[in-house]
């Protein structure tokens, strides 16, 4: 189960390289017994294509306004369960 999630998030980054990712998170793990894949659901977070607010915050309870605009998206990659290796991704939807 480790080597699935770890592929998982190899695969993401790997297709989302030159992208900030933030708050990539395991979401979801599940074994399918009918296609022998573990199904690893992903999220992150991506900045929105907004105009960035110059206003900057490092405070929890009161973050900045850019902050609050990232996207959080989610990702179900289909991880063989023989040979670890990605076989699919699809958008997961919440």
């Amino acid at each position: 189960m480790k080597a699935a999630v770890a592929s998982a998030i190899d695969y993401v980054r790997e297709l989302y390289a030159g992208i900030s990712l933030r708050d990539l998170l395991l979401e979801e793990i599940e074994y399918s017994e009918a296609s022998d894949k573990w199904l690893v659901t992903i999220g992150f977070s991506l900045p929105e294509a907004k105009e960035a607010s110059s206003e900057t915050s490092s405070s929890v309870i009161f973050p900045s306004k850019a902050s609050r605009e990232l996207s959080r998206r989610y990702k179900t990659v289909a991880i063989d369960a023989v040979s670890g290796l990605p076989d699919s991704m699809k958008i997961r939807t919440i």
